[in-house]
């Protein structure tokens, strides 16, 4: 007669609730950060398949977007998501690997490619808009042939040299309904923005003798930044400025509100 023996298993009794506690935190960390890992070489991965411009010249015969912003604001854009409102509601980046910019750029995708020129140190183009390349020092001429060229022009607002000059470039050059003004700052660097683009545009305007250029619209205040809803996504995409054929501005305030 053949007997059996079994050694019996840890008594899971026993085992002391503070202990319990830190195995379950351990475990739900490492799950947490094995996440995050993976997450960032999703990205990294698709930024080495991401296709590159290669010559901004073949754009010119395409129906194109136009996607223009201070380079200060790439690093915000290229994060995963920004504050979430809440465990118990759903995410509206649902694929992984999804960044801001990609979730923003696919609001508009249906119309056409979006380009945008990329930072000329970059050692990888950022997932969203197409990126090209142009040298450091003479960048403008290419750009505005861009904004000419575009069917939708695509402009995060922000108080420095360059984004001031394309947004007069852009008075100057393209048709109001083509242009859309996007807030991703806060109210100081919004109304920083403002004053630094009329006094531009007014230099510009006596400078370059633009006698028919189109009067500076009177943009809007900055909108409110606080969350109206416990279950709305706080986006660095704050709201929209389209114009009519008058240049007259409206504000559309960018909202996400998930569900439960």
């Amino acid at each position: 007669m053949n007997a059996c023996f079994s050694h019996p298993g840890p008594d899971v009794g026993r085992i002391h609730w503070s202990l319990r506690i830190l195995v379950i935190l351990t475990v739900s960390g490492a799950g947490r950060l094995l996440f995050d890992v993976s997450r960032r070489l999703v990205v990294r991965a698709r930024q080495h398949r991401a296709p590159v411009i290669t010559s901004f010249e073949q754009l010119r015969s395409e129906h194109y977007l136009l996607y223009l912003r201070s380079f200060a604001l790439d690093a915000g854009m290229s994060q995963a998501h920004p504050e979430a409102p809440g465990w118990w509601t759903r995410s509206p980046f649902e694929l992984p690997g999804l960044t801001t910019e990609e979730f923003l750029v696919g609001q508009f995708s249906r119309l056409g490619r979006v380009v945008a020129v990329g930072q000329p140190a970059e050692q990888l183009p950022l997932l969203g808009a197409q990126r090209g390349y142009l040298p450091l020092h003479d960048w403008k001429p290419t750009v505005s042939e861009l904004l000419q060229g575009a069917h939708t022009v695509l402009m995060s607002v922000a108080p420095g040299p360059g984004t001031v000059w394309e947004f007069t470039e852009a008075l100057r050059t393209i048709g109001p309904e083509g242009l859309v003004l996007m807030v991703c700052c806060n109210t100081r660097d919004y109304d920083a923005f403002r004053a630094a683009a009329t006094a531009s545009y007014d230099a510009r305007k006596s400078q370059e003798g633009g006698g028919t250029w189109a009067p500076m619209p009177e943009l809007p205040d900055c909108p409110e930044l606080a969350p109206t809803t416990k279950r709305e996504w706080i986006m660095p995409l704050r709201a929209f400025i389209t114009f009519d054929r008058e240049w007259r501005p409206t504000l559309f305030r960018f909202v996400i509100t998930v569900l439960r």
